[in-house]
């Protein structure tokens, strides 16, 4: 599966989890613990954005329009800048310097666990493929470094022997599955 597929397949994942949300769902604590839903919507919008411009797209998320058509606009944005920039070299994310391959994968990682943190925070689920799940999982153990653990992401936690690959994806992240 490569980059631009994954994600697109998260993109649709996570838009099923944002169609469901109502406005009483927007305060509701998230698995991240100093995150509502709403928060933890206004940070996919702000990551789109971020990473639409490191591939040298400047473009804000839409002022207008439901969380879900938003995340999509900035999302496909970003996949677009990706596209045309390509995904050979190195990019700054950050303080970071990170090979651009990698760093275009931001995108579904940031896709699947926020969309999980969404389902799980209102009592949903999100249906991302075992391949999706598993490439991004692949990618997230790239990109989730111990000098990220603390800040960015907790410490992994255990998913157990029957996990499937999205449990296994959002142990990793430091989430309880």
């Amino acid at each position: 599966m490569d980059t631009f597929d994954c994600a697109a397949a998260a993109l649709l994942s996570c838009r099923a989890v944002l169609r469901r949300l109502t406005p009483d769902d927007l305060p509701q604590p998230t698995p991240c613990a100093e995150y509502a839903v709403a928060d933890v919507g206004q940070h996919l919008l702000r990551s789109m954005s971020l990473l639409a411009s490191v591939a040298g797209q400047q473009a804000g998320p839409p002022e207008a329009g439901t969380l879900e058509d938003q995340v999509a606009v900035t999302a496909q944005t970003a996949l677009a800048a990706w596209r045309h920039r390509g995904l050979a070299g190195s990019v700054a994310v950050g303080r970071t310097i990170t090979p651009a391959h990698l760093a275009a994968e931001i995108i579904p990682l940031e896709l699947v666990v926020h969309g999980w943190d969404l389902a799980a925070a209102t009592g949903t689920k999100m249906e991302v493929s075992a391949e999706v799940a598993q490439h991004v999982l692949g990618c997230a153990r790239e990109l989730i470094t111990a000098d990220k653990r603390g800040r960015s992401f907790a410490a992994e936690v255990p998913a157990g022997p029957a996990a499937t690959a999205l449990q296994r994806l959002v142990a990793f992240t430091g989430r309880e599955p």
